[in-house]
């Protein structure tokens, strides 16, 4: 069970995701191996090349087609490498329209006829991994990390299939050994930091983000973001508010950090701050009923009547019903201020809405 602390941010950067068929073979390493027809004689009877035609079909998208050429491919009699490219690129093929199931067994035919295909290893290991089975997966990578000793990728993973299953202590070790091979990969130092807020040591987890930012040519919007989440577990609010902000600097429509940035202000009895946060979103472009709701209610305490009416106005536009009961409300404390013609205008308006 993932603890409390991994939300958005960390989690857009945990399933390190599938590679895709980023590998379909080489032209020279899948191109078909035909016979050269006799001399001063054009080969007109050559059937085109299965695993040339698949390449050709998943250049384009056609995942179906492509797999019946991939298909066709695995049936070569001439060679086990030309049948292993095929059976992979078959698995790609299922990886792509999601049937993780059947690319697993592709990948584990690829492996059988190349059994140095590292490759095949990653692939197999990362749709395990997908599919939960990490049992597998840690197999799967830890023959990638025998045919290759320095790949980052088996580090990683084999450091996020531990700390899936609970084992901090491999994970950290996995983690460290893969940034002694690669320190510029962002969602390590991530995993690393989720590895020690795993074990309430906060401290540790914001360390290794800090030195993550300083240290990274491009730093990464998830990690201001997970680094804000890990100062507010530890109750510094001002450091997590520096933090969200930078991290919406790179992704300004990230709607869920100005939210969090106006809850600290709102506790801290900041409505000032409050109101202007959740404004810098709503002119990022985020249109959401919440963040209007927030700053009418905020205004509505403050008793600027006519500013929380169009913030709730503007709510109930977008289709929240408390928008409505806002106007409501309005219209209640105009009243009572013995406002009676400006209330009377509201809910006039507020009919006339309706019927429309």
């Amino acid at each position: 069970m993932r603890t409390r602390f991994r939300t958005a941010a960390r989690a857009a950067s945990f399933l390190v995701p599938l590679l895709l068929a980023a590998f379909v073979g080489t032209p020279e390493e899948a191109r078909a191996q035909t016979r050269n027809a006799p001399p001063g004689q054009a080969d007109t009877t050559t059937p085109p090349d299965p695993l040339t035609l698949g390449n050709e079909f998943y250049e384009k998208g056609d995942y179906v087609r492509a797999a019946e050429q991939y298909r066709l491919a695995t049936r070569d009699t001439a060679s086990s490498l030309r049948r292993a490219y095929a059976w992979f690129n078959l698995g790609n093929c299922h990886v792509q329209v999601n049937s993780y199931h059947r690319a697993i067994i592709s990948y584990r035919r690829a492996v059988e006829e190349a059994p140095n295909f590292s490759r095949g290893y990653q692939l197999l290991g990362d749709v395990y991994y997908t599919i939960g089975a990490t049992g597998e997966a840690v197999a799967a990578y830890t023959r990638l990390l025998e045919l290759e000793p320095e790949s980052v990728r088996a580090r990683q993973m084999l450091g996020e299939s531990a700390l899936r299953g609970g084992d901090v202590t491999e994970g950290l070790r996995n983690f460290e050994a893969a940034l002694k091979l690669d320190n510029d990969m962002p969602e390590i130092y991530l995993a690393m930091a989720e590895s020690y807020a795993r074990i309430r040591d906060y401290k540790a987890a914001q360390k290794v983000l800090e030195e993550a930012l300083l240290r990274l040519p491009r730093p990464v919007a998830a990690g201001y973001f997970y680094l804000g989440q890990l100062y507010e577990l530890d109750g510094e609010s001002r450091k997590a508010v520096r933090a969200y902000e930078e991290g919406l600097l790179l992704d300004p429509k990230r709607s869920e950090y100005y939210a969090r940035i106006a809850g600290i202000h709102e506790q801290a009895g900041d409505d000032f701050l409050a109101l202007l946060i959740l404004e810098q979103g709503i002119n990022a472009g985020i249109e959401r009923a919440d963040f209007h709701l927030r700053r009418a209610g905020i205004l509505f305490r403050q008793q600027r009547y006519p500013q929380a009416l169009a913030e709730y106005r503007r709510a109930h536009a977008l289709g929240s019903p408390l928008g409505r009961t806002g106007i409501e409300n309005v219209a209640a404390a105009l009243f009572n201020a013995g406002k009676k013609k400006e209330s009377e205008e509201i809910m006039a308006s507020l009919r006339e809405a309706l019927d429309e």
